[in-house]
């Protein structure tokens, strides 16, 4: 039993001072007491292992930290220059266009400004565009032109050491700040520009507008000017509707502007002066009769003692059609006419058929037949035939000049009436 060998072992166990030191050593111990020093030693190794670890750790880590902050202070400085750099482009480049605008406005109205006022444009409106031409001029002839290249970045560092990376986002730095720098300069005289640009440009409409305003009433005030003066300063009225300061238009649009008024309004003088011609009352009649088989086609008249080199003792005529602006035409006839027509020779008034009948290839349904077969464009055989399509089968409709077309041709050309 448990307890039995217990109590016969006790009594062996007291007299522990007979014993010698040596012997009671290992009986003295406790058997768990031994393993402890070996504990401790395994702890200290632990401890220390770990610690060198935790510093490897420790620098490693730190060397992943600085790589990625660095990468992210170049890129970023990186970043900010190519950013200041397209400001700066599209400053540059939006100055060089208005000083080109400018520099190209000042040189195009130097021509309207150089010419004699008008009475009819207010001394107000002219000065107005004066001041700010000469606005325009102190703004821009200062500047000079302009480029920007932008500079050579990398968007790293060349390497990660520390100092390469601060010297590179420094050096990033210090562009992006002087680009924005020069890109404030040259926004500011953008805008400079920009707003005498526009004072210039309002002051120039505002001198076409009154001129415009004149023209037009010339156009429906003088009845006795010629249709190819009016037809003139109808063009020169509507080029200038879609900008005054224009390459198209400008300074030279104006000038032609204020040209083609006074041309219609001496031309309308002409007329009037014409009507105190004795030889007038005939002419007047002329010119009914061809404007009556016209079938609407604008017709101008000019009279001459020759016409072709043809004068005393000849009939002659020409026409110049114009197929633009409605469909019109300039009838020349010489003095012999008008002579001939007050006696009632048929060659003289088969003669004006003749001209009239040149004029009618501007109208749509006529041109095709004139452009067809028959015809082939032949102005002087489609003029014939068609005077003798209208009844003047005669030496002065064309036939003495020209022969006598083909019943074809005359039956072509008489489906123009």
């Amino acid at each position: 039993m448990t307890d039995a060998e217990t109590t016969e072992q006790a009594p062996e166990a007291q007299p522990a001072p007979a014993q010698p030191a040596e012997a009671q050593a290992p009986e003295a111990q406790p058997a768990a007491a031994l393993p402890a020093p070996r504990t401790r030693r395994w702890r200290l190794w632990v401890t220390i292992t770990a610690t060198v670890l935790l510093a490897a750790g420790a620098v490693t880590g730190a060397g992943y930290a600085w790589q990625a902050i660095a990468t992210v202070q170049s890129t970023s400085a990186y970043r900010e220059v190519v950013a200041a750099s397209k400001a700066l482009t599209d400053v540059t480049d939006e100055r060089e266009i208005a000083l080109d605008k400018a520099r190209a406005s000042l040189f195009s109205m130097a021509v309207f400004t150089d010419h004699p006022r008008p009475d009819y444009l207010a001394a107000a409106t002219a000065k107005a565009l004066s001041d700010a031409e000469a606005d325009l001029e102190a703004k821009s002839v200062k500047l000079p032109f302009a480029v920007f290249t932008p500079p050579k970045v990398t968007a790293a560092s060349a390497d990660l050491m520390p100092w390469t990376v601060i010297g590179d986002v420094q050096h990033k730095a210090q562009l992006a700040h002087d680009e924005h720098r020069l890109a404030r300069t040259r926004a500011a005289e953008l805008k400079a520009l920009d707003a005498a640009q526009a004072v210039f440009s309002t002051s120039a409409h505002d001198v076409y507008r009154e001129l415009a305003a004149h023209g037009e009433q010339v156009l429906t005030a003088d009845d006795s000017a010629t249709y190819a003066s009016k037809v003139d300063l109808r063009h020169a009225i509507d080029a200038g509707a879609g900008g005054v300061v224009t390459g198209a238009f400008g300074g030279t649009g104006l000038v032609y502007l204020i040209q083609a008024t006074d041309a219609v309004t001496a031309s309308q003088a002409a007329g009037e002066a014409e009507k105190q011609d004795p030889a007038y009352p005939i002419r007047a009649q002329i010119e009914a009769y061809a404007r009556s088989i016209a079938h609407g086609v604008t017709l101008d008249f000019e009279w001459h003692a020759e016409v072709r080199g043809l004068g005393e003792g000849w009939y002659s005529g020409t026409t110049q059609y114009h197929e633009g602006d409605g469909g019109w035409a300039t009838i020349d006839l010489n003095f012999p006419i008008q002579d001939g027509w007050e006696r009632g020779d048929v060659n003289a008034k088969a003669l004006i058929t003749h001209e009239v009948g040149h004029s009618q290839v501007v109208r749509p349904a006529c041109k095709a037949l004139f452009d067809g077969p028959a015809f082939r464009d032949d102005d002087e055989m489609w003029a014939t035939a068609w005077a003798i399509s209208m009844g003047f089968d005669v030496a002065g409709s064309g036939i003495e000049a020209y022969g006598r077309p083909s019943d074809e041709q005359i039956a072509v050309a008489g489906q123009c009436r």
